[in-house]
């Protein structure tokens, strides 16, 4: 089922995406051409987006620094200032994603009620302007139990400060495995919620491909129980964070096997994952529609200062074009190529080369 096209994606390389770490270049400092992939993101909104290879640009509105409470007149004014309102009108039709993981204090971290404000104001002050814009929530790092309650609790405070059910055109979640302990490493606790600790993930588990499949179960489930199973679920961020050294006992080596290994079991996965009674109909009830791999570029974790992630496609240090490809991006390309000659899909493999 891998290679089958449907009405939502003829092309099954147009699901795939990748994530830019602007810290270490642009998108179109790299060959991303190798990668065959259909869109990105870079974690910023723009009014003119580079789009090499014919690659689609998906908007992210940053909710980390906005004073509480906006009225509409206030919301109108802090967007246009900010220079959204041109890149709305600028990209008819596109996707937004309101926020960049709002449940965790090192990304966008908000209150269920201040997430809910802002939405409401972003969700009208985009659709005001462009109709047939889409608007993605809620992108948290990972869809367990306590992150579910954070949404949850954000879905009530939008029914009750608004009197309706929060309009989502797109469910996006990111699906990073992650330990939620309050003290100690992770992605932390949802702010609002007054647990100390969720899902206590080791090391090793961030490479797990069983709770990642978990993880999109939990969430489909999710959407089905709150009467929003005909939508489409994308994953807008994921990867294998953690350094290799330590996914492999010591042994680097066999760590990058582990990551490549989980890159090519996510993508069987979500290329093949359907379900008649949770799977998104206009898709093939397909679990998902897009996703999108962490990162394109972002520095190869250093273990003396801790800084960076893992799994990066190019090397950071060349950010100029055709830049360096890495291990995992040779990976990345080999699984994008077989596909392409699987399906013969010539008309795409033209398409990306112009």
């Amino acid at each position: 089922m891998a290679g089958q096209g449907t009405s939502l994606y003829p092309f099954p390389l147009d699901r795939f995406g990748i994530n830019v770490a602007l810290e270490y270049g642009e998108v179109t400092h790299y060959d991303v051409g190798r990668l065959r992939v259909g869109w990105y993101l870079d974690y910023r909104f723009r009014e003119r987006a580079a789009r090499p290879h014919g690659m689609q640009y998906a908007q992210v509105v940053r909710v980390r620094d906005i004073a509480i409470p906006l009225d509409q007149e206030g919301c109108e004014a802090f967007w246009e200032a900010s220079g959204l309102g041109r890149a709305v009108e600028a990209n008819p039709g596109v996707l937004w994603l309101i926020g960049n993981e709002p449940d965790t204090q090192e990304q966008d971290e908000r209150f269920p009620a201040d997430y809910a404000a802002i939405y409401h104001c972003l969700y009208y002050f985009i659709k005001g302007r462009d109709p047939t814009a889409r608007l993605a929530a809620p992108n948290i790092v990972q869809p367990t139990p306590l992150r579910l309650q954070w949404l949850d609790m954000v879905l009530y405070e939008y029914q009750a400060a608004y009197g309706q059910r929060m309009p989502v055109d797109v469910w996006s979640i990111h699906n990073q495995i992650l330990r939620e302990d309050r003290h100690g490493w992770g992605c932390g606790i949802p702010p609002g919620i007054s647990a100390d600790q969720g899902m206590l993930y080791s090391v090793y588990d961030n490479a797990n491909i069983g709770i990642f499949r978990q993880h999109v179960l939990h969430f489909r489930q999710w959407m089905r129980a709150r009467g929003e199973r005909e939508k489409p679920l994308i994953i807008s961020e994921y990867g294998v964070l953690m350094p290799s050294e330590y996914l492999g006992g010591g042994d680097p080596q066999y760590g990058d096997e582990v990551v490549k290994a989980f890159m090519r079991d996510s993508f069987d996965y979500l290329l093949s994952a359907a379900d008649e009674l949770l799977g998104y109909s206009a898709d093939g009830h397909r679990l998902v529609q897009q996703w999108a791999w962490y990162s394109l570029n972002d520095k190869i974790i250093d273990l003396e200062t801790f800084v960076g992630y893992n799994g990066s496609l190019f090397d950071w240090r060349y950010p100029h074009y055709p830049g360096v490809i890495t291990q995992f991006g040779l990976e990345f390309a080999r699984y994008t190529s077989w596909l392409a000659a699987k399906d013969l899909q010539l008309p795409l493999l033209l398409r990306r080369q112009r």
